[in-house]
């Protein structure tokens, strides 16, 4: 697994369509101050221990994030374009992304990742104030 994860072909295409915006979203996700959707994506991955740890290890937290935005975006206006209301497509584009946050964190890829095991230790005793 490399650093490409959810690099889709239209998540690329809006990526370099539009890098002052990604580059907006990184400083906003770096201050704390995004917007829900946003804000959801980035702390969504604090529930994927493993996944989180892999992304640490890579430093890929940020990337992947604006990534999972994108694609979060994309199914919020597909569910919306079939008929959903916005909550409605909401909550189902909220629950597509947290299928394939779990897909990911469960991959014995990522889960048997060298570097990504040392950052899930730190992380994990980091939160019990121990190591």
């Amino acid at each position: 697994m490399d650093e490409s994860l959810l690099l889709t072909r239209a998540v690329i295409e809006f990526r370099n369509s539009y890098p002052e915006l990604i580059a907006e979203w990184e400083r906003q996700i770096g201050y704390g101050n995004s917007h829900p959707d946003l804000h959801f994506c980035m702390t969504l991955l604090d529930d994927y221990s493993y996944l989180n740890a892999y992304l640490c290890s890579i430093e890929y937290r940020i990337g992947f994030a604006i990534n999972a935005y994108i694609i979060h975006s994309d199914w919020q206006r597909e569910f919306i374009g079939s008929g959903y209301d916005h909550n409605l497509a909401l909550e189902l584009a909220n629950r597509e992304l947290r299928l394939i946050h779990k897909a990911l964190n469960d991959s014995e890829t990522i889960t048997e990742d060298p570097k990504a095991k040392v950052y899930h230790y730190i992380l994990a005793n980091a939160e019990s104030n121990t190591f």
